[in-house]
């Protein structure tokens, strides 16, 4: 009786620390508290009225005009044209605050930032799916601005710990409080709110497209800004000599080209590719650069350590990385780890460092390390959530900003 005592008050004493733990941790910005992944609707019953489309007005004027997105090129060559995807299917899968935490790009300012796809009924699959294309707009905010959605983020952070949804080393994926039946719909309108009163023409700075051209084969990627008299330039592709677009091809066969797949090789290209010789990793992403045995191994870990900058914010950001090595760094990496498992356990020195161990869980749980081909930064290859490591990292970027500058 009396060694059951003990054990009771010591079970008690490790249940307060616990508790206190808990209560501490979830008092701090974590991944999904900084970067939003929305749920796709399911059935074919339901609507896309829960997902933001790009002609509805805010505080800052029509989200994505018109004006705008008529400069972007065909998002879906094997699709529907622009203008039908713009009046029925192109929607808000994400949602990302940059607070401007990377002391590598000095002239960078806060901003907020929304990923668009089309969402469609699939013809095969006969549920909602999201193409593989995509919009990613900018909105610069002013200091004060952002302070102000900062602090309308944390209510709404603090609302979802009253309803024992919390975000404390939850992997980056469809935020929780979206995926709880007594708080999504709430969560999801108050911070469509945010969105519409902090972002709209007269703060858009910048739109990124990704179109596809053949499916599941070749990808164009592209940058528009905003030149400050109501129209639009195409922006240079960095480290491209003044490149406005750049291409990745695919060409690997695959055992299923429209689920998740498993990858049977890597045959990648991309144009052009005037980048500096160090970033050049041909030998790793493409068959007909390798030697394709097992003298492959050492030359595999050397180009990992570019793979490993591509995906580190503190070596490599918007204004000085090109897109396609942002987007096809994970594809890289797992077709290595496939090829050579042994490199599984390869940390380069320029690897990413979770800045807070005890906060963040830096785990990528989505589809994205199924196939080559799926290279989605944030939101979805069909219905399945997929994205890269490098926003993963640029979320704790920000996430640790707001700890450290509460």
């Amino acid at each position: 009786m009396k060694r059951l005592g003990i054990n009771l008050i010591v079970l008690l004493v490790l249940n307060q620390i616990f508790v206190h733990s808990v209560a501490a941790s979830s008092d701090q910005w974590n991944l999904n508290d900084v970067s939003y992944l929305f749920p796709l609707p399911v059935s074919e019953s339901e609507t896309l009225n829960s997902l933001l489309e790009p002609s509805i007005i805010g505080a800052k004027g029509t989200l994505l005009p018109k004006s705008m997105y008529s400069q972007v090129p065909t998002l879906l060559n094997a699709g529907h044209g622009n203008p039908t995807l713009f009046k029925g299917a192109v929607r808000v899968v994400s949602l990302r605050v940059d607070p401007c935490p990377s002391a590598v790009d000095s002239a960078c300012a806060p901003e907020i930032r929304l990923v668009w796809q089309p969402i469609e009924i699939g013809q095969y699959e006969k549920r909602w799916v999201a193409r593989d294309a995509a919009l990613h707009s900018f909105y610069t905010l002013s200091g004060e601005e952002f302070e102000s959605f900062k602090k309308q983020l944390w209510q709404l952070k603090l609302k979802n710990l009253s309803a024992n949804v919390n975000t404390h080393l939850k992997p980056l994926g469809v935020h929780p409080a979206l995926l709880n039946q007594n708080t999504k719909n709430a969560f999801n309108d108050q911070l469509q709110r945010l969105v519409l009163r902090y972002c709209g023409e007269s703060n858009l700075g910048k739109v990124t497209f990704m179109s596809l051209l053949v499916p599941t084969r070749w990808w164009r990627f592209g940058s528009f800004v905003s030149n400050g008299l109501g129209g639009w330039d195409a922006e240079e592709i960095p480290r491209l000599w003044g490149a406005i677009t750049e291409d990745l091809f695919n060409v690997a066969v695959e055992d299923n080209l429209f689920g998740p797949g498993v990858e049977m090789d890597s045959i990648i290209n991309v144009l052009p590719d005037e980048y500096p010789e160090i970033d050049d990793i041909s030998q790793l992403i493409n068959k007909s650069y390798r030697n394709n045995d097992a003298s492959d191994e050492p030359i595999f870990k050397d180009k990992l350590n570019a793979v490993a900058r591509f995906r580190n914010p503190h070596m490599t950001n918007p204004s000085s990385l090109d897109c396609v090595s942002c987007h096809y760094a994970d594809a890289s990496l797992y077709y290595a780890e496939r090829k050579f498992p042994q490199l599984r356990n390869f940390v380069s020195e320029h690897s990413y460092k979770n800045p807070e161990l005890e906060n963040f869980n830096l785990e990528n749980k989505t589809i994205a390390k199924k196939a080559t081909r799926i290279i989605r930064a944030f939101g979805y290859f069909n219905e399945f959530p997929a994205l890269n490591q490098r926003t993963i990292h640029d979320s704790a970027e920000s996430a640790h900003w707001m700890n450290t500058h509460f």
